[in-house]
């Protein structure tokens, strides 16, 4: 545990947001207001919230202005002289953006839209069950033979609000590092940022995932982390490593039919799954839930009850970790749900019910460095698997350096080789250096703390404690470095019973409720939740709004932060509006946990062609009238619908709904999205080269766009200690002192990452053979 001193002050404590399109995502301004900002809501009476209970729930913390019977943009200009970001649309009645910035040079308007203010999408209508549709989501949810099924709640929107949330306050840190204020136009699509983050089809993906699905057709998902029927419940287990796997077959007996060398790798046993999770849902099928999870700790497999919704509600761990808060929501009803989803220096960030009032931040005065918002940030990132190496992309995806420290005793789980990379982990460490250094050697852990000196932001995500053990805490770098900020995640934090469970997302899913949702009905034995990453591309995001926040407090109080968070209690706030209602009327929430607001039945039908379908979603009557009228149905109901656009194809219904102003779109694969025509308008996808190999894979750009231009494309991501040598050198060390340091492994290079040190030696010695005389002797040493 660390000891910090108290403040009530939280990061952006004095940032003042103004947001006229509340509406539109709430949950955005609700980021801001638990991390401290000042968030002043002028509410658009025109505007029907889709759901009511998360809207109070998202409302908290900020302020509703009574505007009365003044028009919008006279509000809006009287508000703008004391205002930090403007949260707005694409159009604002009465007043335009151009205008705004030509008034107010110093204002960060950010434009949040459903598809971009650019692209040939940009006048589409979205929900969540369209953004579902076209992301690729929903054609990988479901059981395969079945329809698609849509995902619980808004995972889509909540991500797009955390990943533009990262462009935001990682824009105000640059524009309060400098002598004056800096402003600019972000163009925020909703769309873009949710793809980025809820498993983006060209992204990282997970340890036991494979790299990419199959282009049509639900894959067999249930099998990649498997749930099993128990006497009395539900168990998922998550076996993802040799050793894991050992121990399960010792506590089998060994069975011979599952002890061949084919079963030993992740990738083998999805192969043969079909062996594999029969045998093993014979074992666990007379066992309980106590009984099975109990037995799977003592022999260190990971494994978690599948919790419905109710029992989330009881579980000891969350009770006793805080993150409930049972109180009343802005519509005055008293329910319970979570709240907060980040503690910085020891106190969970949640926005107070009355915002105090704080003095307006002021420019910090320092040189502003060219480049990204985070440009002259360097980052040591010690993450693994996705949500660590995701923090660490963002990061650099705003600017910043990016260290990535490994060793080969303890590999990187998404690791198979030190000589080549896979895709996943290609896409998930790309614009990153890579130094090969071991953290247990006392030599390794010197040249770490040297590092440490010089930097800003100290990223990793291991298990509780085990930083501390290394001689690496919070503690042990602010010693070193007082300005040092630490981020560290982990399935479910830092403290609470749970704290030293083997964590994993999917365990993460099955105790947070997500799981159990994930269904097609109370008494689906198939959880649709396999596939996804969730949720360790949304921990990324958290973790990076919370670095970005710490380090513009740090512009005006001078200290570091430590920052902790847990997978777990992102799932929870994700789920929140699900908790409250089943806290206020039990037993009311049941699967599927489809987003609410929907007027017809069914919101995903099938269209012409294998495995196409097609959502239609109004979200008024009037858009449901429209459906009917350009459908020319022969009767006003869903079945009517269904036969409608059975026999056409459903990227020409969607675009015929789409220009009657009503929700909907064809459901894309994976494969069909890099192609896409409303992607490539908007330049999202590039490609990036997977080293060690002769891959080139596409790839998502960053979300982050400021006055019409997207930030630039990374780099590859490097081989193993591909840097190993640059950085030393930046140390101080010369060419023997770094060869012994190899030698007795206090360092490492990959043999790939020394033949392309070699090659650029060579290279440099042919066009500067005088100047690099020196360089020479390196490549030999």
């Amino acid at each position: 545990m660390h000891t910090f001193p108290k403040t009530t002050a939280l990061p952006l404590h004095g940032l003042r947001v103004l947001t006229v399109v509340d509406e539109l995502l709430p949950s955005l301004g609700k980021i801001l207001a638990d991390l401290g900002a000042m968030v002043d809501v002028i509410a658009d009476p025109d505007v029907v919230v889709g759901d009511e209970v998360a809207y109070s729930i998202d409302s908290r913390g900020k302020r509703m202005l009574d505007t009365g019977d003044r028009p919008l943009g006279e509000i809006i200009e009287a508000a703008l002289p004391i205002t930090d970001v403007l949260l707005c649309g694409p159009r604002i009645r009465g007043i335009s953006h151009s205008d705004i910035v030509a008034a107010h040079p110093e204002l960060l308007v950010a434009v949040i839209s459903d598809f971009g203010l650019t692209g040939v999408r940009r006048d589409w209508v979205g929900t969540e069950a369209v953004y579902q549709a076209l992301g690729g989501t929903l054609a990988r949810s479901g059981e395969p033979g079945r329809p698609p099924l849509l995902p619980p709640g808004e995972l889509f929107r909540l991500g797009a609000a955390e990943a533009i949330a990262v462009s935001i306050v990682g824009a105000m840190f640059s524009s309060l590092r400098g002598p004056n204020r800096l402003g600019g136009i972000l163009d925020c699509s909703i769309f873009e940022a949710g793809m980025t983050c809820l498993d983006p089809a060209q992204g990282m993906t997970g340890s036991g995932t494979p790299d990419f699905v199959p282009d049509l057709g639900r894959p067999a998902a249930g099998d990649i982390y498997p749930v099993f029927s128990v006497r009395d419940g539900y168990v998922r287990v998550c076996v993802l490593s040799l050793a894991q796997w050992e121990s399960m077959l010792d506590w089998m007996g060994r069975p011979t039919h599952l002890c061949g060398d084919e079963l030993k790798t992740n990738p083998g046993r999805y192969a043969r799954a079909h062996l594999v999770v029969p045998a093993l849902g014979d074992f666990f099928s007379s066992m309980t839930v106590a009984e099975m999870v109990a037995e799977c700790v003592a022999r260190r497999i990971p494994a978690a009850e599948v919790l419905s919704v109710s029992d989330v509600l009881t579980e000891p761990h969350f009770r006793e970790i805080g993150i409930f808060v049972d109180d009343a929501c802005s519509d005055g009803v008293r329910r319970t749900f979570p709240e907060g989803m980040v503690h910085v220096d020891g106190t969970r960030c949640a926005a107070r019910t009355q915002p105090p009032t704080e003095p307006r931040i002021v420019p910090a005065g320092h040189k502003r460095p060219t480049g990204g918002p985070l440009a002259g940030v360097t980052v040591l990132d010690l993450g693994v698997i996705v949500a660590g190496a995701q923090t660490g992309q963002l990061l650099a995806e705003l600017g910043a350096r990016v260290i990535r420290i490994e060793n080969t005793a303890f590999p990187d789980g998404m690791r198979r080789s030190f000589e080549s990379l896979t895709p996943a982990l290609a896409r998930g460490h790309m614009g990153k250096e890579n130094l090969g250094l071991n953290l247990r050697s006392a030599e390794g852990l010197a040249i770490f703390r040297e590092l440490v000196a010089h930097a800003d932001v100290v990223c990793s995500n291991f298990k509780p404690g085990t930083a501390e053990k290394l001689g690496i805490g919070h503690d042990d770098l602010a010693a070193i470095n007082p300005e040092i900020i630490t981020v560290e995640s982990s399935a479910f934090g830092a403290i609470g019973p749970r704290r030293h469970s083997m964590g994993y997302g999917p365990l993460v899913r099955a105790l947070t409720g997500l799981s159990w949702l994930w269904r097609e009905n109370a008494d689906a034995s198939y959880f649709s939740d396999g596939i996804t990453i969730y949720p360790d591309h949304l921990a990324a995001r958290v973790s990076a709004v919370a670095v970005a926040a710490c380090l513009l407090n740090r512009l005006r109080t001078g200290r570091g932060a430590h920052i902790s968070l847990a997978q777990s209690d992102i799932g929870l706030i994700h789920l929140a509006p699900y908790l409250a209602r089943e806290s206020e009327a039990p037993g009311s929430v049941q699967p599927p946990g489809s987003a609410p607001g929907a007027l017809l039945s069914q919101q995903v039908f099938a269209t012409r062609g294998p495995e196409r379908w097609c959502v239609i979603d109004p979200r008024t009557p009037e858009q449901l009238d429209r459906v009917y009228v350009v459908l020319g149905t022969a009767s006003r109901d869903t079945a009517a619908i269904a036969d409608a656009v059975a026999d056409r194809d459903g990227a020409e219904v969607a675009e015929a709904l789409q220009a009657a102003g009503v929700p909907a779109a064809p459901m894309l694969s994976p494969g069909d999205l890099p192609d896409d025509a409303g992607l490539s308008s908007r330049d999202f996808y590039t490609t990036t080269s997977v080293s060690g190999t002769e891959q080139i894979v596409p790839v998502e750009r960053a979300v982050l766009i400021v006055d019409g231009r997207r930030a630039p494309t990374l780099g590859p991501a490097p081989a193993f200690g591909e840097h190993t040598w640059s950085i030393l050198r930046e140390l101080g060390y010369d060419s023997p002192q770094i060869a012994s340091l190899l030698e007795r492994g206090a360092v490492e290079e990959s043999d790939l990452a020394a033949k392309l040190r070699r090659a650029a030696t060579n290279h440099a010695t042919e066009n500067h053979p005088t100047e690099n005389h020196a360089t020479e002797k390196v490549a030999k040493a």
